[in-house]
């Protein structure tokens, strides 16, 4: 079901609105001429508005607002919670870990560990790339790097089987509830991304005290007419940003939070 909501929502995205649009319009260019020239018009303008500086901060920052404040966290949790989302499969035929623009996940995890606010870290997530049986899972993948950055391994729970956000959720309930620890953690994720991840736990029953990262809405100071000109950075922010709304309206639909 998942899966097939991603798939629905492709064409809705900037790039894919746009395709659809250009395929009308060449469509309608053999047959009503006026049709096709609104299509073009339509399509350059929306990747031009999504592809500004402006359009992407509104978009993330109405997702980021209520996490840009320092959140206090306690250290009465059972494990600190790394999602995955950061892992990069890699085919430069070395054995190195690499991280993607979400690899702050991983960086702020150990922060976190390192500062003794809690004893665990769990990391989740299956593998990068599900089509690849080489591909390590985003869980053990994160494990390791956090190993590199000088946690304990004895620390670290790796759970690799969840597929997507939904799926963290009851995968890390079953570990605490197999440990013995309340359903209480710290949430270490992208602040665009912590609304819906918050949310998914609250349904399972955990208490969340957020620890956002990743912010990517642009405080450098630019003139405005330079706010306005494309660039593809802020056309992958503004895809990132419509990705969390529909997956919060699709989780919402299917009563996943």
């Amino acid at each position: 079901m998942a899966f097939l909501i991603k798939f629905i929502a492709l064409p809705l995205y900037p790039l894919g609105l746009v395709t659809v649009l250009l395929i009308v319009g060449i469509v309608a260019f053999f047959t009503r001429k006026r049709y096709s020239i609104w299509c073009f018009v339509a399509a350059g303008t929306l990747l031009l508005l999504f592809s500004s500086r402006i359009v992407a901060n509104l978009l993330v920052g109405i997702l980021e607002n209520r996490y840009y404040s320092e959140q206090q966290l306690t250290d009465s949790c059972s494990a600190i919670v790394v999602l995955g989302g950061s892992g990069k499969a890699t085919e430069h035929g070395t054995n190195r870990l690499e991280i993607n623009e979400a690899g702050d996940r991983v960086i702020h995890g150990a922060r976190l560990y390192k500062k003794g606010i809690c004893k665990w870290i769990i990391t989740s997530g299956g593998p990068v790339d599900p089509a690849s049986k080489d591909v390590l899972p985003e869980g053990l993948h994160n494990a390791l790097l956090l190993m590199e950055m000088g946690v304990d391994s004895n620390n670290i729970i790796v759970e690799k089987k969840a597929k997507n956000t939904h799926e963290h959720g009851p995968y890390i309930a079953q570990i605490l509830d197999s440990l013995g620890l309340p359903r209480k953690i710290i949430l270490v994720t992208s602040a665009a991304h912590m609304i819906r991840s918050e949310a998914v736990f609250k349904k399972h029953g955990f208490t969340v005290y957020p620890a956002p990262t990743d912010f990517q809405k642009s405080v450098t100071k630019r003139t405005f007419i330079f706010n306005l000109f494309p660039n593809s950075n802020y056309l992958d922010i503004s895809t990132q940003a419509l990705h969390e709304y529909y997956g919060l309206i699709g989780y919402k639909l299917l009563g996943w939070i």
